[in-house]
């Protein structure tokens, strides 16, 4: 068969013109599908694409960065349990309005830090503030002034609407967090090292973040300061709050515990930098308390709300197992706090969770929430309410091998702690958890309203605290608790009747993300 007469005659090559204008078209037409595409998500599905430190999309305030994630640092340096960190991303549950609103005219108010959106929405009815604790100081070892927050632009707007919606009384102040440590410091942000100029910008930042989002206030939370900062952060507070006030907004401040010196060992420290030495006239002679003064600090502040937790820090080993706020310890810090600070400006911040130790075996203490204890009731154990440590002690047959408590056991002496404790076994270890339930709850609470305080504050609402206590609170925040006695004007010891100093590591907040453990208990 001639070529003429082929049924398939071979095809003549595309010219390299013909070749480029096909791939150009062919590149044309996918790129126009791709962008019609990419327009139609980006409109039908807004939520999934952030565009930050804009302010036609939201970020009015470009000094204060919206953090990458819904955290300002590890569980370990925030003291935030993952659970909590993570409730942010999770399908939100619709909230019913509460049948009942805060009374204003209360005169013990209740207050909470938290992170935990879910357990805010849920229970901001049963408090008169709540503190969203969002903010974090932009920077390292040094600072320009700035903020980052964990809640994006458009979040902070929208919860506070939410929040107000459930409950238009409860006032919204939130905190901004810092923690000194060797990765991070306050420094610049309070003035030091002459930086007059980035503390005036911190200042700046912090009113127009206020008056943006429409916050009641601010709650500074400076914590861990060396001595030699006492009175720039004095300087810094005292500014910072006269622009607060200009606005017509209030200014908290979280500050450590101190309990009163025995008088004949009351002592002045002499720190390099400070114009004048620091009055020791309390036991905790570490940075932090000693850049704490709670009388100047009241002057200038609407509420003062001391710490009063980790008495017994988890991560080190003295003074070993306890609780953390027992009120034979708290009596000492109101003793202390009472006589520099008025009244209805103070708050005692008590913890809402409690650490679970290792008796007999080098196994890490780890936190322990509701759940947790409830875990730990399911299996073998003996539950104490109250707990005296010295009692328990003298009456087990194992104590000799409860090497990590019996050392301390003077520390305990003449005492029973209102908190209760779960004493059990878990893989092969002795074990005890002191927890925080309802009643240990409200004996803390008729102590504070017995010295009338102003309130407290929880460190921290989330959704693990033990239902009941959110019972007390309704009534609490209504007005309907019984009247209590007056409490008698304690004096200063004449010696000592309190735990030793504490290391400054050993004052920090919850330090332990929460971990839950699988190991069956069993009886002991």
């Amino acid at each position: 068969m001639s070529e003429s007469q082929s049924p398939n005659p071979p095809k003549r090559p595309l010219s390299n013109v013909a070749k480029f204008s096909l791939l150009f078209a062919s590149w044309f037409f996918l790129s126009a599908i791709s962008f019609y595409l990419g327009m139609n998500l980006m409109q039908n599905s807004g939520q999934t694409l952030v565009l930050k430190d804009l302010p036609k999309t939201g970020n009015t305030n470009p000094s204060v960065v919206e953090a990458s994630t819904p955290s300002l640092g590890t569980p370990s340096e925030m003291g935030i349990p993952n659970e909590t960190k993570e409730s942010v991303t999770v399908e939100e549950e619709a909230v019913e309005t509460p049948n009942f609103l805060p009374d204003e005219n209360v005169s013990f108010r209740s207050s909470a830090w938290s992170t935990d959106w879910t357990a805010m929405k849920k229970t901001v009815h049963l408090y008169n503030e709540i503190h969203p604790f969002i903010y974090t100081m932009k920077g390292g070892l040094s600072n320009n002034g700035e903020l980052i927050s964990s809640w994006s632009s458009t979040s902070r707007k929208e919860r506070v609407q939410e929040l107000r919606a459930l409950n238009p009384k409860v006032k919204i102040i939130p905190t901004i967090f810092r923690w000194e440590n060797p990765k991070e410091k306050i420094q610049e942000n309070i003035g030091m090292g002459g930086r007059n100029d980035i503390r005036d910008h911190h200042i700046q930042v912090i009113v127009n973040e206020i008056m943006t989002y429409g916050y009641d206030g601010i709650d500074i939370d400076y914590e861990g300061m060396s001595c030699d900062k006492k009175e720039k952060f004095e300087e810094f507070f005292a500014l910072l709050a006269k622009e607060v006030h200009k606005k017509g907004k209030l200014i908290s401040v979280a500050v450590h515990p101190k309990t009163p010196a025995e008088k004949s060992k009351k002592k002045v420290l002499q720190c390099r930098g400070l114009s004048k030495p620091i009055q020791l006239d309390f036991r905790e002679n570490w940075r932090g308390p000693t850049t704490h003064d709670y009388e100047f600090l009241a002057k200038h502040a609407d509420r003062v709300k001391i710490m009063a937790y980790e008495l017994h820090p988890r991560k080190y080993h003295n003074p070993g197992p306890g609780p953390q706020a027992p009120n034979v310890w708290l009596k000492d810090i109101i003793t202390y706090a009472k006589k520099r600070v008025p009244t209805h400006k103070l708050y005692m911040a008590i913890p809402t969770y409690g650490y679970d130790w290792a008796l007999n075996c080098k196994a890490s203490a780890k936190a322990i929430y509701h759940s947790d204890a409830q875990r730990i009731k399911s299996g073998a154990h003996k539950n104490r309410q109250p707990t005296d440590i010295n009692r328990i002690l003298n009456e087990e047959n194992k104590v000799a091998s409860w090497r990590n408590l019996s050392k301390f056991s003077d520390i305990h002496k003449n005492r029973a702690y209102e908190d209760p404790s779960l004493w059990y076994t878990s893989g092969g270890c002795d074990r005890v958890a002191f927890y925080m339930n309802r009643k240990a709850f409200e004996e803390k609470m008729t102590l504070l309203r017995k010295y009338e305080l102003g309130g407290f504050s929880f460190w921290q609402l989330v959704t693990d605290n033990d239902p009941e206590i959110n019972v007390y609170l309704s009534k609490l925040v209504q007005g309907q608790l019984p009247p209590v006695e007056k409490a008698k004007e304690e004096e200063e010891p004449k010696e000592d009747t309190t735990l030793p100093n504490l290391d400054s590591k050993e004052a920090v907040k919850v330090s332990d993300s929460k971990l839950k453990s699988k190991s069956k208990t069993k009886q002991f």
